[in-house]
């Protein structure tokens, strides 16, 4: 009978062992700004803090490199309405992260959030606040788009 019960208990602890941590270990050759770099292609739509305010145009968004690891930065333009994102460029924090990629930043004025797939599809969120005089209006963006 001990050497039954030490025998399971054997086996509970390799059991537990074994189904220990499951980290992805993936190690990638070129840092997670080179890899993602690129355009994409996509639509805008801007809500004012506070309000039903909604506005939609058709934009980009630009994900460049930078000499800093993990550090890009994001553009988001916008020719049909340079006042819905006025060549706003972001410095963000990027990782690989589930066969695609991850960015964000926060800083005073702005909070920027993305997420870009394995199939180049991109998806953002961003607030900015601007200041007109004595007045600071806030906006909610959300990009959706996909690699060119």
């Amino acid at each position: 009978m001990k050497n039954l019960l030490y025998t399971f208990m054997a086996l509970l602890l390799l059991g537990v062992t074994a189904c220990g941590d499951d980290d992805d270990n993936t190690t990638f050759s070129t840092p997670a700004q080179m890899d993602a770099e690129g355009s994409f292609s996509g639509s805008f739509v801007r809500v004012q803090v506070g309000t039903t305010d909604t506005v939609v145009a058709d934009g980009l968004l630009t994900l460049s490199a930078t000499d800093t690891l993990n550090r890009a930065r994001v553009s988001f333009t916008s020719d049909v309405m340079t006042e819905l994102v006025a060549d706003f460029t972001i410095p963000v924090n990027i990782s690989h992260a589930d066969q695609g990629f991850v960015f964000y930043n926060k800083s005073g004025d702005y909070a920027v959030v993305g997420r870009i797939a394995h199939d180049k599809t991109i998806r953002t969120t961003f607030t900015k606040a601007v200041r007109s005089g004595r007045s600071t209006k806030r906006y909610n963006y959300e990009f959706v788009g996909i690699g060119n």
